[in-house]
């Protein structure tokens, strides 16, 4: 063993699997990062702790309390690379270079209406806009959006800011025909 590399970081083989690991300090000297039972993993500056060598996009987003129907996962890496890591995708923690994760708001963010997943752009729209994407008409319908607690109406004369991930439900106007 490197005797310049001594305590946890410098630790190889069998017993590395006994020690947390930062991968970010790996990549700063370039070197592989072994296994271990738990590896911290800095996401937008922050450090979590992650306990697989091979996590979700959304895993690593979660970890950061972020949901990917708004928000994608990038990773960096030491020569300044960058990718982007889809929800689904599995992320090689041990890939050589890898420093850590940013996020940044997705301009295409999913919202949710009657339980169905749809992509919209971010940004202010009208309740028209959103009932449009089901099909409906403000004339015909209310939009209903739940925000921790039952859904409220939305008034059609007030824009809807679209962050992603916001849960809308329509019904019929009292009186109109569905």
């Amino acid at each position: 063993m490197d005797s310049n590399h001594g305590g946890k970081e410098g630790l190889v083989g069998a017993q590395a699997n006994e020690v947390e690991i930062d991968i970010f300090e790996f990549a700063e000297r370039g070197e592989q990062v072994p296994h271990a039972r738990t590896y911290r993993v800095r996401i937008d500056g922050e450090t979590v702790k992650v306990q697989t060598p091979t996590p979700t996009g959304e895993e690593l987003l979660h970890t950061v309390g972020k949901r990917p129907c708004a928000f994608e996962l990038i990773a960096e890496f030491r020569h300044h690379e960058n990718c982007v890591i889809e929800p689904h995708e599995k992320v090689d923690l041990l890939r050589h270079g890898l420093k850590g994760f940013i996020t940044a708001h997705k301009e295409i963010v999913t919202i949710f209406i009657n339980n169905d997943p749809y992509k919209i752009e971010r940004g202010e729209h009208t309740v028209a806009q959103i009932l449009h994407k089901v099909g409906q008409t403000p004339e015909g319908y209310v939009l209903l959006e739940e925000k921790g607690g039952p859904p409220l109406p939305v008034p059609p004369t007030v824009p809807v800011n679209i962050c992603g991930c916001e849960v809308f439900f329509t019904q019929p106007q009292s009186g109109a025909s569905s």
